[in-house]
Order: structure tokens, then sequence, then C-alpha cells
């Protein structure tokens, strides 16, 4: 289990890999479980996922990968020089994930928590920086939270060579959890039956890694009244 607070005027608190239970002392808090409860109070949400088992040999991991697709991509990305680093620049991080979000008309996001309480891989191609990954994590599971590159905009080979830094990142991200004995590798939701084609073709890239789907469940409890207000205000205000 993972947890995570933040806020000042709002307290609230996100609780990774466990399933939910009441939390004194904030205005809301907000789960993540691979786990159906039906625990009074809280409202749910279920998903879809793909996750990477990490307690096989590592050949047979490597083997569920798309051939064309990932593992050809993974050994060019090798041959071309690309380098992945974990660490925690989060200048760095910030720059390719809020350029991935601006490119796909996407609002920002409360960085700040979670880069603070994630792991993060950076790619990097002759010393540019290409792709940026976050994962959550705790003692057993690794989630991405976020995938972001510099691939919009570029053309030829350099789109090319980012490509190969996405897949090579992951790949990096499994084999660094499953070196620190991690149970599983989590790439995040997925939508296989999608209107949109974006996310069908997003889906696809993630389960090309060979992992199983699963499904997964947010939880939220909303637990002041001001906090409740406030949030239904801005939906009002959306319409």
């Amino acid at each position: 289990m993972l947890r995570y607070d933040w806020g000042i005027i709002f307290k609230k608190c996100w609780v990774w890999y466990a399933d939910p239970f009441e939390v004194p002392g904030v205005a809301m808090a907000n789960f993540f479980s691979y786990h159906q409860s039906d625990i009074p109070g809280f409202r749910a949400k279920k998903g879809l996922t793909t996750v990477i088992g990490l307690e096989a040999d590592l050949d047979e991991i490597w083997n569920r990968l798309r051939k064309g697709f990932i593992r050809k991509q993974i050994a060019r990305g090798e041959r071309n020089g690309i380098e992945i680093r974990p660490n925690r620049d989060f200048k760095a991080f910030r720059r390719v994930y809020q350029s991935f979000r601006q490119a796909k008309g996407l609002g920002k996001d409360r960085l700040k928590p979670v880069l603070e309480n994630g792991r993060q891989y950076l790619a990097y191609y002759q010393d540019k920086l290409l792709a940026g990954g976050l994962f959550i994590e705790d003692e057993k599971y690794s989630r991405a939270w976020a995938l972001s590159s510099f691939r919009f905009g570029q053309d030829g080979r350099l789109r090319e060579i980012v490509g190969q830094a996405n897949r090579l990142l992951i790949w990096e991200a499994i084999k660094d959890a499953r070196v620190r004995g991690l149970k599983q590798l989590d790439l995040g939701g997925i939508s296989p039956d999608a209107a949109n084609p974006e996310l069908r073709s997003l889906s696809e890239f993630k389960e090309a890694f060979g992992g199983a789907r699963q499904d997964c469940y947010y939880y939220h409890k909303i637990y002041s009244p001001a906090l409740k207000a406030l949030i239904k205000l801005k939906e009002i205000i959306k319409r």
C-alpha cells in the first residue's frame, strides 16, 4: 500500500493498492484497488488494465512481447544508443509531460505529489530528452501513472527513434521492477472497445507488451460538505 496526502484548504489523500477504508482528518479520500468492494459511503468506478507478471523468467517475459511491434523496436533503440535513466529529475519529467498534454489538448494535472511519490524514468538520445515515464509503486505493485514523449511535431528518423524510446523505457521499467522483487507492473488503463480510435490504438500498444487484462477499481469518498458543494458547482459551470 502507498499513501500520499496533499492540499492546504482541503486535505486529500490517495491510497494505492488497497481496498477502501475510512480515513479521518481528510476532506476526500481516493483509492485504487484490484479488488471489488462494497463499502458504505464510497463511490466506485470500474476500469480495465493490463498487467505484466514479474515472477516469470525474464526470457519468458521478453518472448511475450509482440515481436515486430515491440521487440524489434526495442532492439533498434538499443543499437541507436537510446539511454534510459531512472532518476528524480522532476523538472525534466515535468517538461516532457506538460508538452505532451498540451499537444493532445489535455488540461493541467496536479503533478507534484505524484512526482514525489513515484518512480521516474527518462529516455535520452544523444543527450536529448525524448520521453518520460512515471510509475506509482509499493512493495509489490508498479503502475504507470503517466507515459509521455516529444513525439508530436517530429518527423522521419527522429519520430521513429521517439517510438523506440517509448518501448525501451517500458522494457527497462519492467526489468527494473523485476530485479527489485515487485510482483507485477501495470501499464495503466486500457479501452480496447472504445469508439475513439486513439484509445483503441493506445490499448493495442500497451497490450503488445504481453500483459494480461485485469479489472481495477477506483473508489472515493468526500467527507467535507464544503468540498462536495464546490465540486457540484464546478460540474454545473462545465455544463
